[in-house]
């Protein structure tokens, strides 16, 4: 059979997109146009992802969500605030935290309308940011999660709570993060009157039993169905709270089998292609703390000396 070559140029310009590794670096013949949608573009995190993706030979373009809209008119979903002359991106990589999520979840669904990949799906970005939603999800999928309850009356919540699993119990408002929302209550008349007070500013919460042990924790990076890092996090002086955000210290960890087995089963259970997950000690092994889709990766990076942002730009763009 005689062998043809064909010029580079004179390829489909989606396979001229697609990587080829040499000496273990990945690059792009046609560099690719890589989203990032956050509503904190200032974040040191952003920088990172921004640098990443220069070494890997990705055009990343850092959109301010909060500037852009979505609309949906006659059946058309498409985003706004976009220069709309450009051809679309090949993926968008959405940093969603607790500035105006369900406003950047609203743009990202209008790219994902347009036939945009991205490795995490709105859908799944609004589970893992609900810890009811994703107690659910894991609990279908067989995986381990901490005793939760959900409710609205304080009195009746916290008698069924107290009476179920027993004190202390852990309140948390359904979509805490970095440990803010997080109260842990050892008697009646706390868990009642922390209760009573969110009901009254009208957060939804949700009721877990505290496990002995939870001022450590270990946080798991799961990207594209791998465990790429992770580090054991351990509560400041006089704090229960593990989170780093919170004063927690942080090193490196070498998971276990059942540790890495979790997590990427929790991430699979998500339909997250990027996530961390958070597991705690408990009487009969791991269990799955939380979950976070767009989780705060500088930490992971200083103290494992893992380049986080190569990965999820690379992940991204591979999607």
């Amino acid at each position: 059979m005689e062998t043809v070559e064909v010029p580079l140029d004179h390829l489909p310009s989606i396979l001229t997109q697609k990587p080829l590794r040499s000496d273990g670096q990945l690059r792009y013949h046609r560099r690719m146009r890589l989203l990032l949608l956050s509503a904190r573009p200032d974040l040191r995190t952003n920088t990172r992802l921004g640098e990443a993706a220069e070494e890997l030979g990705v055009d990343l373009e850092l959109i301010d969500g909060v500037a852009a809209s979505a609309s949906l008119i006659d059946g058309d979903l498409k985003p706004l605030g976009i220069d709309t002359n450009r051809e679309l991106p090949g993926a968008v990589l959405a940093r969603i935290g607790n500035w105006r999520p369900e406003s950047l979840l609203a743009v990202l669904e209008a790219f994902v309308a347009c036939g945009v990949a991205t490795p995490n799906p709105p859908a799944a970005i609004r589970i893992g940011r609900d810890h009811w939603a994703t107690v659910m999800a894991l609990t279908v999928a067989g995986l381990p999660v901490p005793p939760t309850l959900a409710g609205a009356d304080p009195e009746v919540l916290a008698a069924e709570a107290i009476r179920h699993l027993g004190l202390p119990l852990v309140v948390k408002q359904r979509r805490s993060r970095m440990g803010v929302g997080v109260i842990r209550c050892a008697t009646r008349d706390h868990l009642e009157a922390v209760l009573d007070s969110l009901w009254r500013v009208g957060d939804e919460i949700v009721v877990q039993r505290w496990l002995a042990g939870g001022e450590h924790s270990h946080r798991l990076l799961v990207v594209g169905g791998a465990v790429v890092t992770a580090a054991r996090f351990s509560a400041a002086e006089g704090e229960w709270r593990s989170n780093s955000a919170r004063g927690g210290s942080a090193e490196a960890h070498n998971p276990s089998s059942e540790e890495n087995r979790l997590a990427v089963a929790a991430a699979a259970a998500l339909d997250l292609g990027h996530c961390g997950v958070d597991l705690v000690n408990g009487d009969a092994g791991p269990v799955i703390l939380e979950i976070n889709p767009t989780p705060g990766f500088l930490r992971l990076e200083e103290v494992t000396g893992v380049d986080v942002a190569r990965a999820l730009v690379e992940h991204a763009a591979g999607r």
